[in-house]
């Protein structure tokens, strides 16, 4: 045939300008192509017939290293998603439908990764078992950036949310006057609240705050710091601190404020007006702890974790840190066995275990399906593997230890924990393994 008019341009029957020899075009076409190729066919396990290379770079393997994984290709996959996968093709083998599925699935270096699948169902008379040709292709960075720009959209409702609450506090509340002459070090309060509005002048002023705790300890210095600023330049800001309430205790207060100059430049005076906003502020923060917590087990998200651990390593360069992977063995059969809800009543007991024994000297997150992380200070090794053992009397799990110094980059050291813990999975389980 040489008149292809016929045919639009993407109808396969122009390649036959090829030749009838598809073979060597194929082979080529597999070898260039970005994307993996997968020919699998589908039994009790998912065995996969014909790996093209691509396969391995877009899922994140060495060939040789993947080489015992061909005969259950789920086996990387996690758990629940390789359940539901597997459900979704027996599904459509009996309807004889195409595949359209997106799962995650672990890499070598331990990384979760999420992996586009589209597959069709093909007739073969080499294979009794239904075979599927698949295209994989690494959905990652789509995946992170929808969920980056979901929390972005949260963060901003709720920043909004806050903003509008100070606007009505601002508004709305009763309050304190002040104006704080540098000059005398006097400063005047004149108080609208319901059952007290007198006014009051207090003489030597920065003396005065240094004996009587009108502001806790630890907000002292950022306080006569403010106002020492505000005396000294122009100034107009705001700030948050804990202040003393009638009938004892602290409540959170915001002092906004303006420094008012003469012709000559030089500040005659700070005026400013403070408010209560103690249940706007535990509401804010109560909205941040929720944001940075796994929401099953209440320990930090994997990324909170890290740059967390990093903060700690980084203010204590002389301590003693041990950084710790954790991952409990034979979970999947756990939720095969029993069910994901007493799955996640297992891994949420796990992470309270781990609370109890580490909690005070030690930052723990959650990595992930049934894997944690933890970061101990100044924990003698021996002591860390104790704590360790005694959890493992309750719930198997094994357990990669390696030692984080100050100046170590947090992928180096997981990288090496994660090596760690790869290799007692592989010549073992329910142990700790030392490096």
């Amino acid at each position: 045939m040489n008149d292809w008019s016929g045919y639009d341009i993407t109808d396969y029957h122009r390649l036959g300008c090829l030749g009838k020899d598809a073979q060597e075009w194929l082979v080529i076409l597999l070898n260039n192509i970005r994307a993996g190729v997968c020919l699998f066919e589908v039994g009790e396990h998912i065995h996969a017939l014909y790996l093209n290379n691509a396969y391995f770079d877009c899922i994140g393997w060495d060939k040789e290293a993947y080489a015992s994984k061909h005969d259950d290709v789920f086996s990387t996959l996690v758990s629940e998603d390789a359940d539901a996968f597997y459900t979704y093709i027996i599904d459509n083998i009996a309807k004889k439908k195409n595949i359209e599925f997106e799962v995650r699935s672990r890499r070598q270096n331990g990384c979760i990764g999420w992996f586009a699948v589209k597959a069709s169902l093909i007739e073969t008379s080499y294979v009794d078992r239904p075979v599927y040709l698949a295209v994989i292709t690494d959905v990652s960075l789509e995946k992170e950036k929808d969920e980056q720009l979901r929390k972005l959209r949260r963060m901003n409702s709720e920043i909004a949310i806050q903003e509008e609450r100070y606007r009505m506090l601002e508004a709305t509340s009763q309050g304190i006057l002040f104006e704080y002459f540098p000059a005398k070090d006097k400063m005047v309060f004149s108080y609208n609240l319901p059952n007290n509005r007198k006014r009051k002048e207090i003489e030597h002023y920065k003396q005065y705050i240094k004996q009587f705790p009108l502001v806790h300890s630890e907000h002292i210095d950022k306080f006569t710091k403010a106002l020492e600023t505000a005396c000294m330049q122009v100034t107009e800001d705001s700030m948050e601190y804990l202040s003393t309430v009638s009938g004892g205790g602290y409540r959170w207060h915001m002092a906004i404020y303006k420094s008012v100059a003469d012709s000559s430049g030089k500040i005659v005076s700070v005026l400013g007006r403070v408010c209560d906003v103690h249940d706007a502020k535990m509401e804010s923060e109560r909205i941040n702890y929720r944001a940075e917590r796994d929401g099953l087990t209440n320990v930090y998200q994997k990324d909170i974790a890290f740059d967390k651990m990093v903060e700690y390593v980084n203010e204590a360069p002389f301590s003693k840190f041990y950084f710790v992977i954790l991952d409990m063995d034979d979970f999947k059969h756990i939720n095969d066995q029993f069910g994901h809800q007493y799955g996640d009543i297992v891994i949420k007991n796990f992470a309270e275990m781990l609370q109890h024994n580490f909690a005070e000297e030690s930052i723990i997150g959650r990595f992930g399906g049934d894997e944690f992380i933890l970061l101990t200070k100044n924990i003698a090794l021996a002591e860390v593997c104790r704590r360790l053992e005694q959890i493992q009397q309750k719930i198997h799990f094994s357990a990669g230890v390696v030692e984080w110094k100050y100046g170590d980059k947090k992928e180096r050291v997981f990288e090496k924990a994660d090596k760690v813990l790869y290799e007692v999975k592989s010549t073992g389980k329910n142990r700790i393994s030392v490096k």
